[in-house]
């Protein structure tokens, strides 16, 4: 039997945008401090002790001309306050924040803040912790759209296999529709 359901979703269902607009230039490092204290000032960040020095220690790092020394042991050593015998892949702490921290950050460059004529905008790639650091134009700004990712998964529930996996990307705003199709297979 086949039934489509309408199921709605709203643009706050989707958390995970992708690669944002194409930016022009990178960013001086004094538009990058003034941008830093911008975002630890913000209101995601004033209440977050762990993710203000996470974010700060690494921008600190990368502009020092360190960056190639940013990895779980020395965060986990200098911002988590860990001991020498801190070992990464037993203790994740700087894996969870470093997401948590990414989404914090995504999380600021889409709500409400001071927009001037040039945004500075500090990204955390994944699969490392050393920022990126670029300036975006007002213009492009206002003409970018946002990118959403959706993924969905099926898993069988008797044994936890992965029946089906799809991941879409799209561009909008406001509210979104996703029609379903369900197939039942007859029980005999």
């Amino acid at each position: 039997m086949h039934r489509p359901v309408l199921v709605p979703f709203t643009g706050t269902h989707l958390t995970k945008p992708t690669a944002p607009a194409r930016y022009i230039r990178p960013a001086s490092s004094s538009a990058v401090r003034v941008q830093l204290s911008k975002v630890l000032e913000s209101a995601g960040f004033v209440r977050a002790p762990r993710m203000r020095r996470f974010l700060e220690y690494i921008v600190q790092e990368t502009l020092a001309g360190r960056a190639n020394q940013l990895c779980e042991y020395s965060i986990g050593i200098s911002v988590f306050g860990r001991d020498d015998s801190f070992e990464p892949g037993l203790d994740p702490i700087v894996r969870n924040d470093a997401r948590r921290l990414r989404q914090k950050l995504v999380e600021y460059y889409v709500g409400p803040h001071e927009e001037d004529d040039s945004q500075v905008r500090i990204e955390i790639p994944k699969g490392g912790y050393v920022p990126v650091f670029n300036t975006i134009s007002h213009a492009q700004i206002s003409k970018r759209s946002e990118q959403y990712r959706l993924s969905i998964k099926l898993i069988r529930i008797a044994d936890g296999a992965e029946i089906w996996n799809t991941e879409h990307d799209f561009q909008g705003s406001g509210n979104f529709g996703l029609q379903l199709s369900v197939n039942r297979t007859p029980e005999i």
